[in-house]
C-alpha cells in the first residue's frame, strides 16, 4: 500500500487532512500524530473510493481517500504530522491558518499562489525544489487551476468506457499527488508546504471546457464529452476536494481578519450557451461573502475582500462565437459575469477594497483598479504558469529562432513564454474602474502575496519567484506595497 496526505485549508483552530491510501481493497483506519502526540479526529473518518478505475481481481476499488479534521490550539505554526495506516507511515509539516493578519512588526500573512502545472515539462522537479526553498513561510497555498492537464497529449483517446484507457487520466493525478513517494516530478512538495485550497480551470477537464475542440476527438460528440467530463469531475473531486462525491461547483470561504477570502469554482458548472459560469452553491457563497463584508464595514470593523477563481478578471474577451468556442471563452463572455461585476460594484459602493487572485494566462501581472465613483481599490494578482505546457511544433520553432538570436546576443531566457498583456482601460459595470498595470513578469513562476495589518485595512506586497535553474531568474522580484483600505 502507498500512503500520502496534505493539509487542506480550513478555519483557524482546525487542521484538516486529505489522506490517500493506494493499493488496499479495505482502507485501514489512519492513526494521526501531531507533534508526536496521538490525536482523535473531530468526526469519525469516512472512506470513499478514488474513482480512478483501479480494482482488484474481485472488482473492488483498491484506492481510497478520506478527509479528517483535528482541533489544534489557535496558533499558526508549523506542526509535525505523522500518519500511520496499513503498516505504512507518512510524515510532513503543516499548520492551521492564523486568526488574523499581523501588523508589520509581527510579520505577515503569506499566500503561495501557483497555477498551470505541466508535469512533463518539469523533468528536473524544479517546481518542488524551488517552492521548498522559499524562505518566506506561506500560511496558505492557492492552486488556481490547471493543476493537471487531462487533455494532453493530444494523441490519447479516453475514456471510451475502457478502464485501461481511462486510467491514463487518473495516472496524472497519481503522479502529481504521490510524486515524492514515486520519486518523480510532481506537486507533492507544493502540497506539503502549507494548507491548500484548489480551484479548477479548464484543463482539469480539457481546453476551453465545456466546448468541443477540434484537436480533441473525445470531445466531438455529446456522449463522449459527457463521459469525459464526468470522469474528470470525479477525479477533481476525489483529489482536489476530497470527502464524499459531489463537492465540485461551490466555493471555499476562509477568514483571516480583516481578510474575508472566497475561492470560487467557476469552471465545473459552466454551460455551453454562454449563460452560466457557476452553479447555485457558488452564487450563494458569493452573495454571503458580499453581505459579510458590507455588514462588517457598517459595524465599523476593518473589512477587505479577497476573491479567487481560475481566469483573469482584467482581460479583453473574444467577441465572435467562433473564437469563444475555438480558443478560450473568458468570464466576461458569460451572462452570469454580471453577478460578479454587480457584487464588486456594491462592495465598491461601500468603499470596501478587494484583491482578486488567479492564474491561467501564462504570464504574471499585478494590476490596479481605481473606482472613479467612490475611490475604492481593486487589485488583480496573476501568477502563471508554474511549468508551461509545450505546444508541438510552435514551441520548437520559437526555441530554434531564439537560439539564432542568442548567437548575436539577443536571445530570451523564456523563448516559449509571452509577455503580460496590457490591461484594458476600464472594468466593471458602467466602466467604473480605471485600470493600470503595476508589475509584469514573464516565464515559469509562482508568487508569494504578503499581507500586513494597517489601520482600517491591509498592505499587500507580491514577490515573484522564477522556476528556473538559473539562480538569477529564480531570485525573488518584489512589487511595491499596495494599500487596501476601506473608504
Amino acid at each position: 500500500m502507498r500512503l500520502t496526505a496534505y493539509a487542506q485549508a480550513s478555519q483557524p483552530g482546525l487542521l484538516q487532512l486529505w489522506i490517500g491510501m493506494f493499493g488496499a481493497a479495505v482502507a485501514p483506519v489512519p492513526q494521526v500524530f501531531i507533534d508526536r502526540q496521538a490525536v482523535a479526529p473531530v468526526d469519525p473518518p469516512q472512506f470513499f473510493p478514488i474513482r480512478d478505475f483501479s480494482v482488484d481481481d474481485a472488482g473492488q476499488p483498491i484506492n481510497h481517500q478520506c478527509v479528517m479534521r483535528f482541533k489544534v490550539p489557535d496558533e499558526s505554526r508549523p506542526r509535525q504530522i505523522r500518519i500511520d495506516a496499513g503498516g505504512e507511515q507518512f510524515e510532513f509539516a503543516s499548520m492551521s491558518l492564523p486568526k488574523e493578519v499581523p501588523t508589520l512588526m509581527d510579520g505577515s500573512f503569506n499566500i503561495l499562489l501557483s497555477s498551470c502545472y505541466s508535469q512533463p515539462e518539469d523533468i528536473d522537479g524544479l517546481l518542488g525544489t524551488i517552492v521548498s526553498q522559499i524562505k518566506v513561510q506561506p500560511h496558505l497555498t492557492v492552486l488556481a487551476g490547471d493543476q493537471v492537464y487531462l487533455d494532453l497529449p493530444l494523441t490519447q483517446r479516453v475514456p471510451d468506457q475502457n478502464p485501461d484507457r481511462a486510467r491514463l487520466l487518473a495516472n496524472k493525478y497519481y503522479l502529481n499527488w504521490l510524486s515524492g513517494a514515486l520519486r518523480v516530478p510532481g506537486l507533492q512538495s507544493v502540497l506539503e508546504r502549507a494548507p491548500v485550497v484548489c480551484i479548477p480551470d479548464d484543463h482539469e477537464f480539457w481546453n476551453n471546457y465545456p466546448f468541443a475542440q477540434k484537436q480533441l476527438p473525445d470531445t466531438w460528440t455529446d456522449a463522449s464529452r459527457r463521459l469525459l467530463g464526468e470522469t474528470a469531475r470525479a477525479l477533481y473531486e476525489d483529489y482536489q476536494i476530497g470527502g464524499a462525491p459531489g463537492g465540485a461547483g461551490g466555493a471555499v470561504r476562509l477568514d483571516v481578519e480583516p481578510l474575508k477570502m472566497l475561492f470560487v469554482d467557476m469552471r465545473c458548472d459552466r454551460d455551453s450557451t454562454f449563460g452560466s459560469l457557476m452553479g447555485p452553491k457558488a452564487v450563494a457563497e458569493i452573495q454571503k461573502w458580499e453581505r459579510d463584508l458590507i455588514d462588517a464595514h457598517a459595524a465599523g470593523q476593518p473589512a477587505v475582500g479577497l476573491l479567487a477563481s481560475g481566469q483573469a478578471l482584467f482581460i479583453e474577451p473574444p467577441e465572435s462565437n467562433w473564437r469563444k468556442k475555438t480558443f478560450d471563452a473568458e468570464m466576461p463572455n458569460y451572462a452570469q459575469f454580471d453577478v460578479l461585476q454587480t457584487t464588486i460594484g456594491r462592495l465598491a459602493d461601500n468603499g470596501i477594497p478587494i484583491a482578486y487572485i488567479t492564474g491561467d494566462v501564462h504570464w504574471g501581472r499585478v494590476a490596479s483598479g481605481h473606482d472613479l465613483q467612490t475611490d475604492a481599490t481593486l487589485y488583480e494578482v496573476i501568477a502563471s504558469p508554474s511549468r508551461l505546457i509545450r505546444t508541438p511544433f510552435l514551441d520548437t520553432a520559437k526555441e530554434a529562432a531564439n537560439s539564432v538570436k542568442g548567437i548575436f546576443g539577443g536571445g530570451s531566457a523564456w523563448p516559449r513564454h509571452a509577455d503580460p498583456e496590457d490591461v484594458p482601460d476600464r472594468f466593471g459595470l458602467n466602466h467604473r474602474f480605471a485600470l493600470q498595470q503595476e508589475f509584469g513578469r514573464r516565464g515559469d513562476q509562482v508568487a508569494i502575496l504578503s499581507f500586513t495589518r494597517v489601520g482600517s485595512g491591509v498592505d499587500m506586497q507580491v514577490a515573484y519567484y522564477g522556476i528556473s535553474s538559473d539562480k538569477a531568474l529564480s531570485q525573488s522580484v518584489s512589487t511595491t506595497r499596495f494599500e487596501l483600505r476601506a473608504r
